[in-house]
């Protein structure tokens, strides 16, 4: 079982890769949590491109080595305490993308909303203002905090947190956060937008986005992902 789910999060860190989430691809990192509370993270220094499923590191609750070989990232305790704090959250996703990344340098408290991929995030968004690495348990204490019952964080010049009921979940909410942040900087020049108010934004998020959707969506980066890798008729014998 916990097999299966390492392939899954290795794919799940080449589509963030593939659709332009993970900076240079070193740095930022995803975790999956198993039902006997094992999580798995990539080891630091690897690449979201380049990690395989025999690659992932698995640690206990309190952050212990117990699968695997490599060094763990500084950042691990970040996701430690959102599991922590959140028994409902299997999945966190912390990347530093650069629409997001922008946005967050002159957020204030909302976006504006014009297109589906922003609807989850209609609101007041929760924002954390330290601009320093999470390297503390009380920095990832008060990160969890910052995120309540919410399922993502911008962070002030740093990036984005985002957490799911499944790693389907954690990671299209990182993808449609990333699509909020630059529509919302590439309209915020205008006067006049028609933006999505807050009572149809959170209709349109319940019809939109649940397990059945999460799937279709995570199904379709699984395919295009799988385009991307050439065919044995493609290659050429030299």
């Amino acid at each position: 079982m916990n097999e299966e789910l390492k392939m899954k999060l290795e794919k799940g860190y080449k589509i963030l890769c593939m659709e332009g989430l993970a900076e240079d691809t070193i740095r930022g990192h995803i975790t999956v949590k198993t039902d006997d509370n094992r999580i798995y993270i990539k080891p630091w220094g690897m690449g979201f491109e380049e990690v395989t499923a025999q690659d992932m590191l698995g640690v206990d609750p309190d952050g212990n080595l117990l699968e695997g070989k490599g060094r763990l990232h500084s950042e691990l305790i970040l996701h430690l305490e959102i599991y922590r704090k959140r028994k409902d959250i299997f999945s966190v996703v912390h990347v530093h993308p650069l629409h997001s990344v922008l946005l967050s340098s002159v957020f204030n408290g909302t976006i504006k909303i014009v297109t589906q991929n922003g609807m989850h995030f209609a609101g007041k968004i929760p924002f954390y203002e330290s601009l320093d690495l999470i390297r503390s348990r009380e920095q990832a204490i008060e990160l969890a905090q910052v995120m309540g019952d919410k399922l993502f964080v911008l962070m002030k010049n740093h990036g984005i947190v985002t957490a799911g009921r499944s790693l389907e979940e954690a990671i299209i909410l990182a993808i449609d956060l990333e699509k909020a942040a630059k529509e919302h900087l590439m309209i915020s020049s205008f006067e006049k937008v028609t933006e999505v108010t807050l009572e149809l934004a959170e209709k349109m998020n319940a019809k939109l986005f649940n397990p059945e959707q999460y799937k279709m969506m995570w199904d379709f980066y699984c395919r295009k992902l799988d385009r991307r890798k050439p065919s044995p008729s493609s290659t050429v014998l030299s």
